[in-house]
């Protein structure tokens, strides 16, 4: 009879040790999957390092990034017109006249 119990109990204690182990595995999981998101801890450093994305909105990409990727053309283009230098696009007049 005393063997019967005893097996009992080591079997209670079995199911008690499994049951702890399987919960601090899951909390250790899910605390690791919480703690993967880092946030930015130096603001500058990440500027430097990626100077066409947003700091403050998760590294998403700035106007400039945009920019970047079009051909050199382009740039010049938009440079010129920014700075009020080049050649400026004057509509010529037109007469509303018939012409003879």
């Amino acid at each position: 009879m005393t063997t019967r119990i005893s097996h009992l109990a080591g079997t209670f204690r079995t199911r008690t040790f499994k049951s702890i182990a399987l919960a601090a595995a899951l909390s250790a999981i899910t605390a690791t999957a919480a703690s993967a998101q880092a946030a930015i801890s130096e603001p500058a450093s990440y500027q430097a390092l990626y100077p066409y994305r947003d700091v403050l909105n998760n590294g998403a990409p700035t106007r400039a990034a945009a920019l970047v990727l079009q051909p050199p053309a382009v740039l010049q283009a938009i440079q010129q017109r920014e700075a009020g230098i080049g050649v400026a696009d004057v509509p010529r007049h037109v007469s509303h006249r018939a012409r003879r």
